[in-house]
C-alpha cells in the first residue's frame, strides 16, 4: 500500500538478470539483522541482570524489544532509497493502522493480566521501557545510515579503502 517513490520514473530499469533481492538489500538485511539481535540481546541481558530472580520479566523485556524493534523498523522499509523522513512519518495510512494494532496487540500480551500466563510475560515498568526505547531503535537507525551510505556509494562519494 505504500507510494511509489517520488523518483521512481527517473531511474533506468533494472536489469533482467538482477535477482530480486539485489546486493543493496542485502547489505541493508545484513545491517539491520546484526543491529535488531543487539539490540534484543543486550535489554535480554540488563533484564538478567536487573531482575536476576525474574527469569520472565527478561523473557518480557527481550519480547517487547523485539516486537517494537520490528515495527519502527518497518517504517524505514518503505523505501529502498530515501530516508524515511523524507517520504514522511505519517504519509502511509494502512502502515499507521497496521503498526497501532499490531502495538496494540503486544500491549495487550504483557499488560492483561489473565493473558499473562498464556504468553508467559510480566507487565513492564516505565524503567524498563526508558532503557529499551533506545534498543528499538537501533535497527531503525542502522537501515537509515545503511541508506544514506549507500546513495553516497552510488553518487560515487565513497571510495573503496586505500592499498
Amino acid at each position: 500500500m505504500e507510494k511509489g517513490d517520488p523518483d521512481i520514473m527517473n531511474l533506468p530499469p533494472r536489469p533482467t538478470k538482477e535477482p530480486v533481492i539485489n546486493w543493496e538489500m542485502q547489505i541493508g538485511t545484513a545491517v539491520q539483522a546484526v543491529a535488531m539481535t543487539a539490540g534484543v540481546l543486550l535489554a535480554y541481558f540488563w533484564a538478567l541482570k536487573m531482575y536476576p530472580q525474574d527469569l520472565e520479566h527478561a523473557q518480557t523485556i527481550a519480547f517487547v524489544t523485539l516486537c517494537m524493534s520490528e515495527l519502527l523498523r518497518a517504517f524505514t522499509a518503505r523505501s529502498e532509497h530515501h530516508g524515511l523522513f523524507s517520504i514522511g512519518l505519517f504519509s502511509n495510512k494502512w502502515m499507521l493502522w497496521a503498526n497501532g494494532c499490531s502495538f496494540l496487540v503486544v500491549m495487550i500480551a504483557v499488560y492483561v493480566p489473565f493473558l499473562n500466563p498464556f504468553f508467559d510475560t510480566v507487565p513492564l515498568s516505565i524503567g524498563d521501557w526508558l532503557f529499551m526505547i533506545p534498543l528499538m531503535c537501533l535497527a531503525s537507525i542502522a537501515a537509515e545510515i545503511t541508506k544514506v551510505y549507500l546513495r553516497y556509494k552510488a553518487a560515487g562519494m565513497v571510495t573503496a579503502p586505500i592499498q
